[in-house]
């Protein structure tokens, strides 16, 4: 389980308003679905690159920045929190779904502690 942080906790809602209120200062708004899907792969791809460099076999140049995987997954929320308001979807409700789903078809499927 994870520590309960000291920084501010966020629920979903809070985080798709606090998005919301940051892009529609801007005229540009959202991106479109396509865009927001390829925003998505980046940050996905920019999270692989961390993991690598911290548990897998290839280091950081002396020259890369240093970044965190948890800096990544935090640019990943943003972008997923974007993407789910340029389409009117609450992220709440969405996992709420996903996790239903998951805790009924995989009930079984692992070994219980």
């Amino acid at each position: 389980m994870i520590e309960k942080p000291n920084t501010p906790i966020y629920d979903t809602y809070e985080i798709q308003k606090r998005v919301d209120a940051y892009i529609s200062q801007f005229k540009e708004g959202y991106f479109s679905p396509l865009a927001m899907v390829a925003r998505l792969t980046e940050e996905v791809g920019e999270i692989a690159r961390e993991v690598n460099h911290f548990y897998g076999e290839k280091p950081k140049k002396a020259s890369e920045k240093e970044n965190t995987i948890e800096e990544e997954l935090g640019d990943l929320i943003f972008v997923l929190a974007s993407f789910a308001n340029s389409l009117d979807i609450d992220l709440s409700d969405s996992f709420h779904r996903a996790i239903t789903k998951i805790e009924t078809r995989d009930k079984d499927r692992w070994t219980k502690k």
